[in-house]
C-alpha cells in the first residue's frame, strides 16, 4: 500500500527537533522527504550515547536523530554559496511542502523567505517554526523548547511542590507537542491550496504552542487574572487524584474528579468500608476539607501492599487509576505493543535494527509507518539532484567545488 501522502515532495532546511519533526510525520504518511543539510551535517547527529553500559562499545544506532529524521532523504548544499542557494530553490519548484526553522534573518540571506520560494512555486506551502513567531516584540527572537515553550510558555510555573524552584523538562517535549501543531496547519495548508489554487503560509511557535497546551488554566486566568496555585502533595486538594506510594516504592496515581463519585469503590478497593460511613468523608464537598487527613491516611494504608496487589484491587473495583511507569516500563507495556506506539526500523547499511517512537495517531486501513532509517549525511544528494534534472557532470562538478557533499 502507498502511504496518505504518497507523491507528495517535501524539502526541509531545519535542524534540532521541532521543525524536522513534523516532516518525519509527513515521512511515515508516505510523503517524500528531502532534508536539506549543512556541510557539517544537522547538529543533532550524534548526540546520543546510550545509557546503559552494558551495551558496549559501538557503533550503535543514533536514536536520538533517528525519531525525527527517519524515511528522509539527505542532500548536503553548502547554502553559504549562491550555487547552493540555487540548488535549493530548484528542489523547491518540484515540491509542494517547505519546512524550515531558520532565523529570519539566515531565511533572508539565503533567499528562503516566502516569497522567494514562492517565486519558483507558486502554489508552494512554507511552513516555518519558530521560539516566538513572525510578529510582535519577540519576533525572531531565538528561542529553544526549554525557554520558549516551558519558561518563557509559564509552564515551569505550574509544576511541581510548591516551594521547587522550577523544574526542567525532558527534551523535545515542548518541540514534539509544536511539530503536531506545524502537521495541523501544513494539512490545513495543503486542502487551502487545494481549494484556492494558491500557495500559502504558515507557522508554529513554541510560545504559542505552550499556551495551548495550558489552555484550561488560561482560560480561568484570563477571567480571573489569577496565578493557579501550586499544591503540596501532602495537601492536595481531593485525595482522589493523587499520587500515593506503594510497599514495594512503585507509586500509582489516582484521578477521579467526578461527577461521578467512586469514593465507595476506592474504600472497598483499600479495605477502608468504615470511611463510606464516616460523616467526615460521605459527601464530596466536605471531604474535601479533610483532604490532608486523607492523604496521609491512604498514605499508610497503599504503603501495605506492592503495587501489583492494588493493581488487581482497583481493577475490580473498577476505580480510575495507573501505575506511574519508567521508561522500560513504557516500552514493555502491552498496551504500547498494540497501539503500535513503537515501529521498527531495519538499517541495512549499518546492520541495525531497532525500534523507534512512531506517529501519535492511527488512521484506520491506511498504510502509516517508519519507512526507513535517518539517511547518512548526504547519502542521497547525487540521487536526489539527478531526480531534479541536474545533469550527471553538473552534479560531478558541484561535489568538485564543495557546493554539495557526496556521501561517505
Amino acid at each position: 500500500m502507498a502511504g496518505p501522502f504518497a507523491g507528495l515532495r517535501v524539502v526541509e532546511v531545519a535542524n534540532m527537533i521541532a521543525a524536522p519533526s513534523a516532516a518525519a510525520v509527513l515521512a511515515d504518511l508516505g510523503a517524500d522527504v528531502v532534508k536539506i543539510e549543512p556541510p557539517s551535517g544537522d547538529i543533532l547527529r550524534g548526540s546520543h550515547r546510550p545509557l546503559d553500559p552494558s551495551v558496549g562499545p559501538g557503533p550503535h544506532p543514533d536514536g536520538y536523530f533517528t525519531v525525527d529524521n527517519r524515511g528522509k532523504r539527505s542532500v548536503v548544499v553548502d547554502l553559504n554559496r549562491a550555487e547552493g542557494v540555487a540548488i535549493v530553490h530548484r528542489l523547491v519548484a518540484g515540491a509542494e511542502v517547505f519546512i524550515t526553522n531558520l532565523t529570519e534573518e539566515r531565511r533572508t540571506r539565503y533567499r528562503l523567505q516566502p516569497a522567494d520560494l514562492h517565486a519558483v512555486r507558486p502554489t508552494l506551502v512554507y511552513g516555518s517554526v519558530g521560539g516566538y513567531g513572525s510578529v510582535g516584540p519577540a519576533a525572531g527572537k531565538p528561542g529553544y523548547d526549554w525557554t520558549a515553550f516551558f519558561a518563557r510558555g509559564g509552564v515551569q510555573s505550574l509544576i511541581g511542590e510548591p516551594d521547587d524552584p522550577p523544574l526542567s523538562f525532558r527534551p523535545g517535549q515542548g518541540d514534539h507537542t509544536t511539530a503536531l501543531a506545524l502537521l495541523v496547519a501544513l494539512l490545513t495548508a495543503l486542502r487551502e491550496r487545494d481549494r484556492t489554487g494558491e500557495g500559502q503560509v504558515v507557522e508554529a511557535a513554541l510560545f504559542q504552542v505552550a499556551a495551548w497546551t495550558l489552555a484550561s488554566d488560561l482560560a480561568v486566568s484570563l477571567v480571573d487574572g489569577a496565578q493557579p496555585p501550586r499544591y503540596a502533595r501532602a495537601a492536595w486538594p481531593n485525595p482522589l487524584t493523587c499520587r500515593y506510594r506503594c510497599a514495594d516504592g512503585r507509586w500509582v496515581a489516582l484521578c477521579m474528579p467526578g461527577p461521578r463519585d467512586y469514593w465507595d469503590s476506592f474504600c472497598i478497593a483499600i479495605e477502608r468500608t468504615e470511611w463510606i460511613f464516616d460523616e467526615r468523608y460521605a459527601e464530596v464537598a466536605v471531604r474535601l476539607t479533610h483532604s490532608a487527613e486523607l492523604v496521609a491516611a491512604i498514605d499508610a494504608r497503599l504503603a501495605e501492599l506492592p503495587r501489583a496487589e492494588w493493581a488487581r484491587r482497583f481493577d475490580e473495583a473498577g476505580v480510575i487509576w495507573a501505575p506511574v511507569q519508567d521508561l522500560p516500563d513504557v516500552i514493555a507495556d502491552p498496551q504500547a505493543e498494540a497501539l503500535g506506539i513503537f515501529q521498527p526500523v531495519i538499517d541495512e547499511a549499518n546492520g541495525f535494527e531497532f525500534r523507534t517512537v512512531g506517529v501519535p495517531f492511527r488512521i484506520h486501513g491506511a498504510d502509516i509507518a517508519v519507512r526507513g532509517p535517518a539517511p547518512a549525511v548526504g547519502e542521497h544528494g547525487r540521487e536526489v539532484l539527478l531526480e531534479a534534472g541536474f545533469a550527471a557532470d553538473e552534479v560531478a562538478r558541484l561535489e568538485a567545488d564543495g557546493v554539495i557533499r557526496p556521501a561517505d
